[in-house]
């Protein structure tokens, strides 16, 4: 029998020990390769996404997730620090990357750069009067704060129990965001609705107007008028057919009060005059002074915007009844032509207001009724000093006596002697009329020694 060949077995057992190691060392390579290969690519096709706003990179996050976290924080820190809601300006974009190469930022620090490079709009409430807006203010509480002082303005300016309010025009509160410039103060909007914009208008000037009487009549601040007219060469002075500026305030919102006012008034009272034959015609005597009763009046008044507008009675109540004043009036005439002086009389008729005091003013002569163009003559003979106008005197001649003695005849339709000229005792010097400062025709006579007025009853 042959015996077996152990060492050829044994080489073919070793060379296939060897081939098998061999094979395993490949495969181990070969999964050591795959798992590297298959590691970069994992590295290599993982994304992660940039932050970036208007093209500027501000950091790296790992997702869209995350992304939202951060944008909702950003939120929140602006909100706190501005106290209310907002909008960016600049769009933050969040775009794919891949994430080989970039380091993950941490929350509040992409949050803090954020903060550092975005604008932001606010959150407010614009107030919309007839579709124009004319104020922005933060919140809609504020708002309708405003609206409610507007209208407690004029509550508080004007008297009475508030009956009825009314706004004419349309108001409504829109929510958009703003620059925080943008938005102003509870206080400012009130006064800016209040005085609203400045209107101008022209007026003609018409007889009897002053820029003080235009300036009550139009409710215009006097300064303001004059202001408003830097053409007129004196503020003192106005001609007819002059064209001024008015210019006054129109509020935004024109607010209408209906009030119920309860208020005084006086009531007048009566005169009642009595004739008194123990007096002479130029006095009077009052006998019981007159008083005002008082009445309490309710009524119904409308205000537009602080003005009054209207008022309709709705009740009265007398308070107190008025006091009738009685005056007793002189009948007894003195006729001009008594006495026996060295002076005489320029007309015959009746004294109608004697010299002396006619309540706080001085008289200093005696009134002479009679008829229009009737002669007026000289007192005493002398020389004519003066012939011609003099204010309230009218049309005035003065007569030179001597001895420092002159004589006035006042209010003359017309005068018949000239200055320097002289004229003998009874000599027509002027016609009887009514002019200067006169009701009635009648001669207004005076004597004077010195150039003080004496009583010409004394004189006569």
């Amino acid at each position: 029998m042959e015996k077996p060949n152990l060492k050829g077995l044994y080489e073919k057992i070793h060379e296939k020990m060897q081939s098998d190691k061999k094979l395993k060392t490949i495969a181990i390579s070969g999964l050591c390769l795959f798992i590297v290969l298959a590691a970069v690519m994992f590295v290599y096709s993982r994304s992660v996404l940039e932050v970036s706003v208007n093209g500027q990179t501000i950091g790296y996050v790992k997702n869209h997730e995350k992304f939202l976290e951060i944008k909702k924080g950003l939120k929140a820190r602006f909100k706190d620090k501005l106290s209310a809601d907002v909008q960016f300006v600049q769009e933050i974009k969040a775009t794919p990357v891949r994430a080989f190469g970039h380091k993950l930022d941490l929350e509040d620090d992409i949050i803090e750069k954020l903060e550092k490079t975005l604008t932001c709009k606010l959150k407010a409430v614009a107030i919309n009067i007839d579709g124009k807006e004319v104020a922005m203010v933060k919140d809609k509480a504020t708002a309708e704060k405003v609206l409610d002082q507007v209208k407690q303005h004029y509550i508080s300016q004007t008297p009475g129990e508030l009956i009825k309010l009314e706004v004419a025009e349309k108001v409504k509160l829109v929510e958009r965001y703003v620059y925080a410039k943008d938005i102003i103060s509870a206080e400012a909007a009130v006064d800016l609705i209040l005085k609203g914009g400045v209107e101008t208008r022209t007026y003609e000037v018409v007889e009897g107007d002053s820029l003080w009487t235009i300036s009550r009549r139009e409710n215009i601040p006097l300064e303001e008028l004059i202001k408003a007219n830097p053409q007129l060469k004196s503020e003192h002075e106005l001609a007819i057919g002059d064209i001024i500026n008015l210019t006054e305030v129109k509020p935004l919102l024109n607010v209408s009060i209906l009030k119920k006012v309860t208020y005084e008034e006086s009531i007048p009272f009566e005169t009642e005059t009595i004739k008194d034959n123990s007096m002479w015609t130029w006095d009077q005597k009052v006998k019981q002074e007159g008083q005002k009763g008082v009445k309490e009046v309710t009524a119904e008044v409308l205000f537009a915007n602080g003005i009054k507008v209207s008022e309709q009675v709705i009740g009265e109540k007398v308070i107190k009844e008025p006091v009738k004043r009685i005056v007793a009036k002189g009948t007894k005439a003195e006729v001009a032509f008594r006495g026996n002086g060295r002076f005489a009389w320029p007309v015959v008729g009746t004294i109608t207001s004697p010299y002396g005091y006619r309540g706080r003013e001085f008289h200093s002569g005696i009134d002479i009724a009679q008829s229009k163009g009737a002669p007026v003559r000289a007192s005493n003979s002398g020389t004519v000093t003066f012939a011609g106008w003099r204010g309230g005197y009218g049309n005035l001649v003065i007569i030179n006596h001597g001895g420092g003695i002159e004589t006035y005849y006042a209010h003359n339709s017309a005068i018949t002697v000239s200055v320097g000229q002289k004229v003998e005792k009874g000599q027509q010097i002027a016609k009887v009329g009514s002019t200067g400062r006169s009701t009635g025709n009648h001669v207004h006579f005076e004597i004077r020694i010195n150039g003080s007025p004496v009583n010409p009853l004394n004189y006569l």
